[in-house]
């Protein structure tokens, strides 16, 4: 595979991310909330129109915080009608509940809800026809950020493996590797460390290979990389795979490299 080929195709998935990362925002702008296979209702938090709870009379409702998070306060509007109570489930009781009882029918108000990381406003309403008893929330700023951060995390990770770092660099990893086949393709070096593959030229090749790991029985199965500089980046600890340029219609064979660990 050529390298310009390879930043074509990463240019094109990099469009269809962002296409596919607008039309998700824009569905969650339109829909603020999903109802789940139980029954429950998912609301997307801090996204308007905010949360609605629609319960029925004398009987309890559910609204599930994020686990983690403490309960400080709960104000209701109409305390003479709704009976609000906490609770908590999950192991060693992480997950926050708030449960909440309509005394008739036909009622409004809404209950605020403080916790150590957040502030919830949510309408309440009670209806003879209420069918949805639980709702909780999805935080997608946060879980964004979470998976920017752990991204971020593991490019400094791989970042510090290549620079060869004293704690986490190559001269820390297993380097015990068997290299044999096309010498042009041929890295100079394939060391792991502990998590990650990496596969390591002088010089990328002109063409640049497949991966593709060997497994019991020699059933080849396609691995997904990175390319860091001159380096393969494989997830995970692969003992046995090759690295494969495919015939081209000037070439009679394909081109392999076999790597083995010891």
């Amino acid at each position: 595979m050529r390298r310009t080929a390879i930043v074509r195709s990463l240019s094109a998935l990099s469009a269809a991310a962002v296409i596919a990362a607008a039309a998700s925002a824009a569905g969650a702008a339109s829909s603020p909330s999903t109802v789940l296979p139980d029954g429950s209702i998912r609301y997307d938090y801090g996204r308007r129109p905010g949360p609605v709870l629609v319960c029925k009379p004398q009987h309890v409702c559910d609204i599930v915080l994020d686990s983690g998070e403490s309960v400080l306060n709960m104000a209701i509007g109409d305390a003479s009608h709704w009976v609000i109570a906490g609770g908590r489930s999950g192991l060693n009781g992480t997950t926050p509940h708030v449960f909440v009882k309509p005394t008739q029918a036909d009622l409004e108000t809404n209950l605020l809800i403080t916790t150590t990381k957040r502030a919830y406003d949510i309408g309440l309403r009670s209806a003879n026809d209420a069918n949805h008893p639980h709702i909780s929330f999805f935080y997608a700023d946060e879980d964004a950020a979470a998976k920017a951060a752990t991204a971020e995390h593991e490019r400094q990770s791989i970042d510090s493996v290549l620079a060869g770092t004293p704690l986490v660099g190559p001269d820390k990893a297993d380097a015990k590797y068997k290299i044999a086949g096309d010498t042009v393709l041929a890295p100079d070096r394939v060391f792991n460390d502990g998590v990650r593959t990496f596969v390591q030229w002088k010089a990328l090749p002109p063409d640049l290979p497949g991966v593709v790991s060997i497994g019991a029985n020699n059933v080849a199965a396609r691995l997904n990389f990175r390319v860091v500089g001159t380096t393969y980046v494989i997830d995970g600890m692969n003992p046995n795979f090759d690295l494969v340029l495919a015939a081209t219609s000037d070439r009679r064979h394909e081109r392999r490299v076999s790597i083995r660990h010891l």
